[in-house]
């Protein structure tokens, strides 16, 4: 999930987190649910449909929740990973 930085009013804020507390949600998430309802309401672009499907949007939030978890490796080099795929 890429970071993001929002700049609220004071009764933007104060409105998140009663929503927060009445839905029992991080404001992280009630801010990304709102950013991906915004983002659904936009037109989708002519071969970028594939992206919006819900079979893409849950391997999309499978890959979310490993990274966040830690679930992943990392290489210096091309060698490194071709070598830990044998």
């Amino acid at each position: 999930m890429k970071a993001i930085s929002l700049r609220l009013e004071q009764s933007q804020y104060e409105r998140l987190r009663w929503l927060s507390f009445v839905d029992k949600k991080p404001v992280s998430e009630i801010i990304r649910e709102a950013i991906d309802a915004r983002l659904q309401q936009q037109p989708i672009k002519p071969g970028q449909e594939w992206f919006w499907t819900e079979q893409w949007q849950a391997a999309e939030r499978e890959v979310e929740a490993d990274l966040e978890a830690g679930r992943f490796e990392t290489f210096d080099t091309m060698e490194e990973f071709l070598a830990s795929l044998e």
